[in-house]
């Protein structure tokens, strides 16, 4: 084995050293099994200090060139492939954690993700989730109209549609939006995947780290984490019997200068209330003389189960103030993924960009599914099957709440949507309820995650009343307040951890 050393070389002398004996065994002159010679022995034949070698062996060894054997010294390994050594080398476990941008680690929650979770899970009641009824479909009109579609568009369900939504759809939702008092042409109408992803966006679009948006408190998780996955900072604006209250929204306003006011006029989530009319057209006035924009959050509004149906924002505003999103998912189907958002022609454009580099389009299907039992009138009978399905589930739910006399509960009775609101006495420890009811398989959503930075004073829960059923509801509340009142009477210093098998926030 012939090595030169060229002492006038810029090169380190144990490179030159590794590259010879490199090109030797690429080249076949060294093969496989050959025992280099010792380090001690190499160096004093080069005349070269044995710490030399040993560091150029150590290169060779680290591109599983060679490798150390007890008894035999350095031996030259079969050629590999890079893929074989790949195998051989330890790789360490990539840390994704450490290469998330900041924006992605503030906005790390997976509140909603565990709620969806629970439908995969078996002997659970869930209060907790934001779906319809399993029952509340006619299976046999959704399979004729599944038919009927690919019947009368045959391939052009199965094929692209515009970033904005399929034009047939946009008209129906057009006609639709007119009959509750919405004048919007087409091209301010655009089809999203869930009213979420409208949220999203106009987050995206106007928010700048440490903005401020103003929103009800308590408000909707999926709108507080879109804010705040944008670096939002976000306001609470308590609410009163009318809604929110709008002496402490105009101080704000002055005080922070925001870029948008969120809300939920009717059938608010989570706590059901429904801001009054003339509460409605006082925010508007709000909006204009101080010239912020505002989003209105609204995939309820047909659901109500008394009382007359209040105008939108959006039906009141003729200054192009009010951005409206709505959802079919609340009405039809949730996993159709089905929304829409109604905004000025500029910020309809913006979206559409948005859109095109998130997910292209809502899904095709979806989308000819819901125009069609939109515009064939199927979805007013519909409405009318599901408002009496879910007033006798609210009612239900609310006389078994009132069997049992707890002090310091209080019942927010809504006039539609999905959920009761419910106040718990101050001396039960959340965790410690939670924990009880996890335990008993009964799923709720606690109130401090409505609330931006958890910020919470009294204690709450959320109840959904839409998708359990009935002997769900009365076996499931019954158990909730036996745990309440095993929790108010609780002499327990302990605080349990919040994780149990049944995550409590499902």
């Amino acid at each position: 084995m012939e090595i030169t050393i060229n002492r006038e070389s810029k090169s380190p002398i144990y490179l030159q050293i590794k590259k010879q004996i490199e090109a030797m065994i690429n080249s076949g002159k060294l093969p496989p099994n050959f025992i280099l010679p010792a380090e001690r022995v190499l160096g004093e034949r080069l005349k070269i200090n044995r710490s030399t070698v040993i560091k150029a062996y150590m290169e060779l060894k680290a591109e599983g060139l060679v490798e150390s054997r007890v008894g035999s010294g350095t031996v030259v390994l079969a050629p590999f492939s890079k893929d074989g050594i790949q195998e051989k080398m330890y790789v360490p476990p990539l840390r994704w954690n450490q290469l998330e941008s900041r924006r992605v680690t503030k906005s790390n929650e997976q509140t909603i993700n565990n709620i969806l979770s629970v439908f995969e899970k078996e002997k659970v009641i869930s209060f907790a989730s934001g779906v319809a009824s399993e029952d509340s479909y006619d299976m046999e009109l959704l399979q004729s109209i599944q038919t009927r579609l690919l019947e009368k568009y045959r391939e052009k369900v199965l094929m692209p549609t515009p970033v904005d939504g399929c034009s047939e759809l946009k008209h129906t939702i057009r006609s639709y939006l007119q009959q509750n008092g919405i004048n919007a042409g087409t091209k301010q109408i655009m089809v999203t995947s869930g009213s979420q992803q409208a949220v999203e966006f106009l987050a995206r679009l106007l928010i700048e780290p440490g903005d401020v948006v103003l929103v009800e408190e308590p408000t909707y998780i999926g709108a507080i984490q879109a804010f705040e996955s944008y670096d939002a900072r976000l306001i609470g604006i308590p609410m009163d019997e009318e809604g929110i209250r709008l002496d402490i929204l105009e101080t704000c306003l002055v005080k922070y200068r925001p870029k948008l006011i969120y809300t939920q006029p009717t059938f608010h989530n989570p706590t059901g209330m429904t801001m009054s009319l003339n509460r409605r057209k006082e925010l508007l006035k709000l909006a204009y003389y101080y010239n912020i924009p505002i989003l209105e959050d609204n995939p309820y509004e047909e659901l109500y189960y008394e009382g007359e149906k209040l105008p939108s924002l959006k039906s009141l505003d003729n200054n192009d103030y009010v951005i409206y999103v709505s959802s079919f998912s609340k009405t039809i189907s949730f996993s159709l993924r089905v929304g829409y958002v109604v905004a000025g022609e500029n910020i309809i454009n913006r979206f559409i960009k948005f859109k095109q580099i998130t997910d292209i389009q809502t899904n095709t299907l979806s989308q000819y599914f819901v125009h069609e039992f939109v515009a064939q009138g199927y979805l007013k009978n519909h409405l009318e099957k599901i408002r009496n399905k879910y007033r006798k589930k609210r009612d239900l739910m609310i006389a078994q709440l009132n069997k049992c006399s707890i002090e310091g509960m209080r019942i927010f009775i809504p006039g539609g949507g999905y959920f009761i609101w419910l106040e718990l006495p101050n001396n039960i420890r959340m965790n410690e309820l939670i924990k009880l009811l996890g335990d008993k398989g009964i799923i709720v959503m606690p109130g401090d995650v409505f609330y931006p930075k958890y910020n919470i004073e009294s204690n709450f829960i959320r109840l959904n009343f839409s998708y359990p059923k009935e002997q769900d509801i009365k076996d499931g509340i019954e158990k909730l307040l036996d745990c309440i009142v095993k929790c108010s009477n609780s002499n327990v210093k302990v605080r349990h951890p919040v994780e149990t098998v049944l995550n409590p926030y499902l």
